[in-house]
């Protein structure tokens, strides 16, 4: 099973790159200490982003638990990206991965190229890797305290609220139309549980679309 075969990614131009960055898997690093975590950002590479489940409560309320883990730096997107609408990797050059196969998220390297962005597979189920950051929870959340000043419910509705105005104000440049649509499924979940950072977003776009 061949991990990296420059000819077939050439000839679908680096899909998921342009797509998202990748996943980091809590294997790929020695030191996931506070501190080691803190050298790790200090790359500018890299971001303290989520994966959101969504549950229905008994009482029909819905809600959602965020996993935060690494990712590979998005463009245009900061240190910690909790929320938002994923755009191409910031490490993808004109001429592929600016990372040897050795440094590469495991995320990446788990994709295996089929030359076609709808063929290509993981070997591994990425949710299972995701999940394995449950340790690490409490020292990510710090770590978004330190870079925002915020709690991660306080900066997941940020997110949101940023999420809602990208998504009224079509800033949909380089982005894939599969994000687009995954998206706008998670917006339809996430008006459900943010009401309030939704209407302000819809009153602060008129706002702007009056001046």
């Amino acid at each position: 099973m061949e991990l990296e075969n420059k000819e077939l990614c050439k000839k679908c131009g680096g899909y998921c790159c342009k797509k998202s960055g990748c996943d980091y898997f809590v294997s790929d690093f020695e030191d996931l200490s506070y501190k080691g975590l803190l050298e790790i950002l200090s790359t500018g590479n890299v971001s303290v982003v989520s994966f959101v489940k969504f549950e229905k409560l008994k009482n029909g309320k819905l809600t959602l638990t965020p996993m935060l883990y690494l990712r590979a730096r998005n463009k245009d997107r900061d240190v910690i990206d909790l929320i938002s609408i994923k755009k191409e990797c910031s490490m993808l050059k004109k001429d592929g991965c600016s990372y040897k196969l050795s440094e590469r998220p495991s995320g990446g390297v788990n994709l295996v190229p089929m030359g076609n962005k709808l063929k290509c597979f993981p070997k591994v189920d990425i949710l299972e890797e995701i999940y394995k950051w449950k340790d690490y929870q409490k020292s990510l959340s710090r770590i978004v305290k330190r870079y925002t000043g915020l709690s991660v419910d306080a900066k997941i509705r940020e997110d949101v609220y940023n999420l809602f105005k990208e998504i009224m104000d079509e800033e949909f440049d380089n982005v894939a139309i599969e994000e687009r649509i995954d998206v706008l499924g998670m917006a339809k979940e996430l008006i459900k549980i943010y009401p309030e950072e939704a209407k302000k977003a819809i009153i602060d776009v008129k706002k702007k679309i009056k001046l």
